[in-house]
């Protein structure tokens, strides 16, 4: 399958306006902090005739992504081009890394194939509440059917205003 994904600040992948985008030392503090990633500065490319040429590519950072299971590391180009991220052929792995860091970036994430270009949605953070009132109501279940019975039964069984109980 031959396609990019593109981490960028744009509204749409073909925008041409002049946008912030991310910004190089953005960028060296994400790989910095992410113990999978680190920063290469190179990018190598395979030429028609099969060999291989180097050249120096500033912001290209390698996910060193492990697939489960096995011991060997894969290495993964993440290209830095004109303040957004670039990545070629992503997998699934992948595409769920390059999600990760679009959230954690602030930037929209664009799946680009020969004939399509779309929008990816980016990973939405799960907050959870400190504090749910549904774990209230649970342990009142058990005891809200005792306290109606001692209601009906006892408070309105009581003499008012020092009334006596009649015996009949």
């Amino acid at each position: 399958m031959d396609a990019k994904i593109h981490l960028t600040r744009k509204k749409d992948l073909l925008d041409r306006t002049i946008t912030k985008g991310i910004s190089m030392q953005e960028w060296n503090n994400f790989v910095d902090n992410d113990p999978e990633m680190r920063m290469d500065n190179t990018t190598t490319v395979t030429l028609p005739n099969g060999t291989s040429y180097t050249y120096k590519s500033p912001g290209t950072a390698v996910w060193l992504n492990r697939p489960p299971g096995e011991t060997k590391y894969r290495l993964i180009k993440f290209d830095y081009v004109d303040g957004a991220i670039v990545v070629d052929n992503p997998d699934k792995r992948t595409i769920e890394k390059a999600r990760h860091i679009a959230f954690k970036l602030n930037t929209r994430l664009f799946k680009e194939t020969k004939r399509w270009t779309e929008e990816m949605l980016v990973e939405q953070p799960v907050i959870e509440p400190r504090f749910q009132f549904s774990g209230l109501w649970s342990p009142m279940k058990k005891w809200l059917p005792q306290l109606r019975y001692f209601f009906q039964h006892f408070a309105f069984a009581t003499p008012r205003n020092n009334e006596k109980l009649k015996d009949h």
